[in-house]
């Protein structure tokens, strides 16, 4: 009996141990100094290598948490996880990761494995997870300012997100940003504003687009717009320093403004520019985006414009410094022209 149990524990050690030793598998990373890091590969993104180190067993902490790795100083790269690999010139690979050499990465894709990658060639590197949350990253900042001699109070608050589909060809971004200005002698002002962009990747860094957004604006008497269209678009440069896009398309606009009947509607064509900075190994990032809209029906232009430096903190914090305009070349009736505003924010990402 005592070697029929011994037989029988033996045999479910070497059934469970692949497994035990899958679940324990560890990303690891060696960096131009030589020293080699195990852990787990959270993503690549603006030039900075998300890596969340191990810790020495059940029982203990994470030596250093997750750490910033700038990656012109990775030499050498090694997963056994499913990765989004994509490279500068548009690029992707999907399959798991090695090193051959130091400054070569090679992707194992169902296909086989790539051609030698150069390190400075690789500009994103996502784990390729089933779960909604794990495809999911976003901030949420909220801002308020006082001066004292107006009674006057300025809220703001700004909030994105970004999802990836399971295979990663399609990203969907929702962003939503509301201000309210309140003074103890005037009436209080709003603006709101929800926006959502569905990407479809294509080759060569081109991409297909479909958005749509509602607009509220209470300094341009604006009650309500409703935007829907497409295009198409490409990313004119993707470096680890920066990422530059253009993109066009046709749209429908329906808008509703205070004290005017009926509910106008127009086709329009837009145009958009988008850009990032970001400088591996510094907390500074900085974004612009400018939309421009032209009415097909008679001679109008709308214009809007988004900006804002953000500057990374402790704990997954940042601060921002905002600005946006609002610009209408022909407004019905009397009503403003554009609505200017700038705002400092403290936020979080996830």
């Amino acid at each position: 009996m005592r070697s029929i149990a011994v037989r029988t524990v033996c045999a479910l050690f070497l059934t469970l141990a692949p497994a035990t030793l899958v679940a324990q598998t560890i990303d690891v990373v060696e960096v131009a100094s030589g020293d080699r890091i195990n852990g787990d590969l959270r993503r690549l993104q603006h030039g900075q290598l998300e890596f969340r180190t191990a810790s020495a067993g059940a029982g203990h902490q994470r030596f250093a948490g997750t750490i910033s790795i700038v990656w012109a100083e990775v030499v050498s790269l090694t997963s056994t996880k499913q990765l989004d690999v994509e490279l500068a010139s548009g690029e992707r690979f999907s399959g798991s990761m090695s090193s051959p050499s130091p400054g070569r990465l090679i992707v194992q894709t169902a296909s086989g494995p790539s051609r030698p990658l150069d390190v400075k060639e690789v500009i994103g590197i996502i784990p390729m997870v089933a779960a909604f949350r794990g495809r999911t990253t976003g901030s949420i900042d909220f801002g308020l300012s006082f001066t004292n001699a107006e009674k006057a109070r300025t809220y703001t608050l700004d909030a994105n997100a970004l999802h990836r589909s399971p295979a990663y060809m399609y990203e969907t971004e929702i962003a939503f940003d509301s201000w309210l200005s309140a003074r103890d002698d005037a009436e209080r002002l709003t603006r709101n504003n929800l926006s959502a962009d569905v990407r479809r990747r294509l080759p060569n860094r081109w991409f297909a687009l479909v958005t749509g957004a509602v607009e509220q604006n209470e300094p341009l008497e604006l009650n309500v717009r409703l935007l829907l269209g497409g295009g198409i678009g490409r990313k004119l440069l993707q470096t680890n320093r920066g990422l530059l896009s253009i993109e066009g398309g046709l749209n429908y606009d329906g808008e509703d403004y205070d004290n005017r009947d009926p509910f106008d509607h127009s086709p329009e064509a837009f145009a958009g520019v988008n850009a990032d900075w970001f400088s591996p190994g510094s907390t500074t990032e900085a974004s612009a985006n400018a939309r421009t809209f032209i009415d097909l029906s008679r001679q109008r232009a709308r214009l809007q414009v988004t900006g804002k430096i953000r500057r990374d903190l402790p704990r997954d914090m940042y601060w921002a410094f905002n600005i946006q305009e609002h610009f209408d070349s022909d407004p019905p009736g009397d009503r403003p022209r554009s609505d200017f505003g700038f705002s400092f924010s403290l936020g979080w990402t996830f």
